[in-house]
């Protein structure tokens, strides 16, 4: 199960129009980064620290972010792992 700040920014943000809004995918977790109180933005970083430190398989992971989060990017389609990708929305949550 993904973990409810995570499938919050996966629903809200990653939507089926979220390529309209936003120029690439890690804009969007910027936004969510800007505009979430505090709290929000720590739930969602100890959210994906805690799946990378679980070691998740890139199968779960896609899981999780496609089927559990309804995310409509896929990661995987830009070359990018699922790993990666978790990576890349926690080091942006971190600046």
């Amino acid at each position: 199960m993904l973990p409810e700040p995570l499938k919050a920014l996966a629903m809200a943000y990653f939507h089926q129009d979220y390529d309209l809004e936003y120029e690439t995918p890690i804009d969007a977790v910027n936004d969510y980064r800007e505009v979430k109180p505090p709290d929000s933005v720590n739930a969602l970083r100890e959210a994906i620290r805690s799946l990378l430190d679980a070691g998740a398989s890139e199968q779960k992971l896609a899981e999780l972010w496609l089927d559990d989060g309804y995310a409509y990017y896929d990661p995987r389609s830009d070359g990018i792992t699922m790993t990666d990708w978790f990576r890349t929305m926690l080091n942006a949550l971190n600046q």
